[in-house]
């Protein structure tokens, strides 16, 4: 071998061995930044655990407990007078066309117009109002479904539709001719043995129509569609024969509206007193509110256990894998809990946090079980002890069965 070949070969050589020397040396530090950095996390895990434990909820619960106190004092509670007397009034009608009388003026109590229209022929066909200037105008008044209308709208949809005039030219062309100065609207459908039989028409000079009177009106057309199928019912039970004092029964009114198109059975009352069949054909459409029962705040959680100490008298490295598992266990379950407050609050309540969190208990479990040796896992189990301390807060019932 030459010099040139040697000089290469010896150089080759010493190189190699200084390059493995540092590949060795940056694999020590790359180890010891390694074992550094899971000390860390670990050390950071378990600051973060602490913070869970230094929550003072009491404190939390004074602070509510302040603001709420500085709430204004609720509404009183909503005067339903004035419907009680309309649906009264609704319930003196005898025949159909009463009960719709009945209806369109104690609607105009509530709102500026209104005017009935009776669904026949494929069209709206106006039958009475109250509010207007010319009330008799709405007599005249046909309007086919098939337009472009709040008519055409609830009968496809069989309910009520509000909002601005504006909003649908087809229904203000249409009425053009009561006049007025119409802004807010709403039609609701009157349903008769499940048939959309006439629509009630009312507007308010304002932009909209109040939420609670149409409300209101809405109510008062259900409870009119109620009263006329009890009153119909009773017609066809008392028979196709003449009405007590041997006259027939009559759809004429009391008042000026003209009869109306036959678009569904009626009759006078029967000679049996009715008052069993109105109050259940009330109680289908109105129901007093009710108020839920105030239930009284729990008390705050009682504070997280402390967690038990691992078993004492070993030696140190069996010590170190102890505090190791204990870290990671306290870690993975303060994790749980910090993503699920709400479900651990209900859940201590109910005693059934395993139930409500099963799947991040079992994913958490399976990751303790990874991580820690068996032995450690076999003399004691850290997991179920943060189970209890941390989500269940220290009471083992309110983890439910597991």
């Amino acid at each position: 071998m030459g010099l040139e070949d040697d000089l290469k070969a010896r150089t080759s050589a010493l190189i190699s061995q200084q390059m493995a020397n540092w590949v060795v040396e940056i694999q020590r530090a790359i180890q010891g930044h390694q074992a550094s950095l899971v000390r860390a996390l670990d050390e950071l895990g378990e600051t973060v655990a602490r913070y869970d434990e230094k929550v003072d909820e009491q404190s939390i619960a004074a602070a509510v407990a302040e603001v709420l106190a500085q709430q204004p004092p609720p509404a009183a509670a909503a005067d339903y007078s004035g419907l009680k007397a309309s649906l009264a009034a609704l319930d003196k009608g005898a025949n159909l066309s009463e009960v719709l009388t009945h209806l369109v003026g104690e609607v105009t109590k509530h709102i500026e117009r209104a005017a009935m229209f009776i669904l026949k022929n494929n069209a709206a066909v106006g039958w009475y109002a109250r509010g207007f200037d010319h009330n008799d105008v709405v007599k005249s008044l046909t309007i086919p479904l098939t337009a472009d209308t709040v008519f055409r709208v609830v009968h496809s949809s069989r309910h009520a539709t509000r909002g601005h005039v504006s909003h649908s030219p087809g229904t203000a062309q249409a009425l053009s001719r009561l006049g007025g100065d119409q802004q807010g609207i709403i039609a609701v459908p009157l349903i008769l043995r499940d048939k959309v039989a006439a629509v009630l028409y009312c507007d308010t000079p304002q932009d909209e129509v109040p939420p609670p009177t149409g409300d209101l009106v809405e109510i008062m057309v259900a409870y009119a569609g109620k009263v006329i199928d009890v009153l119909s019912g009773q017609a066809r039970a008392a028979g196709p024969g003449p009405a007590p004092g041997g006259t027939s029964p009559s759809l004429r009114p009391a008042v000026a509206p003209p009869p109306v198109p036959p678009f569904g059975e009626t009759g006078s009352r029967a000679a049996a007193d009715p008052s069993t069949a109105r109050a259940q054909a009330a109680a289908t459409v109105l129901r007093p509110p009710t108020t839920p029962p105030v239930r009284p705040s729990p008390p705050p959680a009682p504070p997280a256990a402390p967690a038990p100490p691992p078993p004492r008298g070993l030696a140190p490295e069996d010590q170190k894998a102890h505090d190791d598992a204990k870290r990671f266990a306290r870690l993975v379950v303060s994790e749980i809990k910090l993503y699920n407050e709400a479900k651990v609050t209900e859940g201590r309540k109910t005693k059934d946090i395993y139930e409500r969190l099963k799947e991040d208990i079992e994913r958490g479990r399976q990751m303790y079980h990874d991580r820690v040796p068996n032995a450690v896992r076999d003399a004691s189990d850290y997991f179920h002890d943060e189970l209890v301390r941390i989500l269940a807060g220290g009471d083992p019932n309110a983890l439910g069965p597991m």
